[in-house]
């Protein structure tokens, strides 16, 4: 199994982009692909990785990404800690450490 670790901080609730060294290891180039990402509690959930120009190259959002928050109940300032796994696909979330209110 072939696996590369990755931390996000949350910025928005609309989209999430997967980072540039991740789509080289994962080697993605077509338009669209598959992606599943599976939660703490071990629920996957399938998505799309889509791709989008972004100056003179080109970057992948995560599509279903701001029901993949809500359902896992995450905000803003949370700073997530996922392996990506190449063989299939998968974003698995490991770890939260939690915004703190104030």
């Amino acid at each position: 199994m072939t696996c590369i670790r990755l931390t996000y901080v949350l910025i928005t609730t609309l989209m999430q982009r997967m980072p540039a060294n991740v789509v080289r290891f994962a080697g993605f180039k077509n338009k669209v692909h598959e992606l599943k990402v599976t939660n703490m509690n071990g629920k996957t959930i399938d998505m799309n990785l889509r791709r989008q120009k972004n100056g003179d190259g080109v970057r992948y959002a995560i599509e279903g990404w701001s029901m993949f928050m809500k359902e896992n109940g995450l905000r803003f300032g949370d700073t997530l800690h996922f392996t990506f796994v190449s063989s299939g696909n998968i974003l698995i979330l490991s770890h939260v450490v939690g915004v703190i209110a104030g």
